[in-house]
């Protein structure tokens, strides 16, 4: 009979734990108006902005991206996209896009160049474009391309990439020139 007797005392001091629990939340969340709790969410958000805008925005970084696409239709067609995705821009660039065949001999190739590309910008286009008529497209061709640029604290960098291309009627390359260089 003492053991009853113990349980249940035990679930009196339970019971009464919880009242007062249950009294305290209550009078928190008097307290705690839900416009306060939307504010602070709005400043949150206000706060996540500003530092990845500073990250985007300010913080100098050199982020220099190829975006290759080839098409196989009548022919060849290779399409190219340069992008400066970093937060200052790059100067005398030079950019080399070569379709090559199975003997290393250049079938067609775009020799540009650009004396300065603004941070957070993309050139593309009919410059940037390669039509080839005349070559099956059963083979297999390489698309090698070079690219020399200075980036804002002067520094010279070059990068050079090779894609295997062949029967596969539509294929993408993303070349990231050495990744994001922070400059802190």
């Amino acid at each position: 009979m003492t053991e009853d007797y113990d349980e249940d005392l035990t679930d009196e001091e339970l019971h009464e734990m919880s009242q007062e629990l249950g009294q305290y939340v209550k009078e928190i969340s008097e307290k705690v108006h839900p416009l306060r709790i939307a504010l602070a969410g709005v400043v949150m958000v206000i706060l996540l902005g500003a530092i990845a805008s500073t990250w985007y925005w300010v913080i100098p970084r050199d982020d220099v991206e190829i975006r290759t696409q080839y098409l196989q239709r009548n022919g060849h067609v290779i399409m190219v996209e340069l992008i400066n995705d970093g937060s200052r821009e790059i100067t005398d660039v030079h950019l080399l896009v070569q379709f090559i065949d199975s003997e290393n001999t250049v079938i067609d190739f775009r020799d540009l160049r650009f004396d300065s590309i603004d941070s957070l910008t993309s050139v593309y286009g009919d410059e940037m474009e390669m039509i080839i008529f005349g070559y099956s497209v059963w083979e297999e061709y390489t698309i090698n391309i070079l690219i020399e640029w200075t980036d804002f604290r002067g520094q010279e960098n070059s990068e050079d990439f090779s894609h295997r291309v062949y029967e596969i009627e539509n294929m993408v390359f993303v070349d990231d020139c050495k990744g994001a260089t922070w400059f802190l």
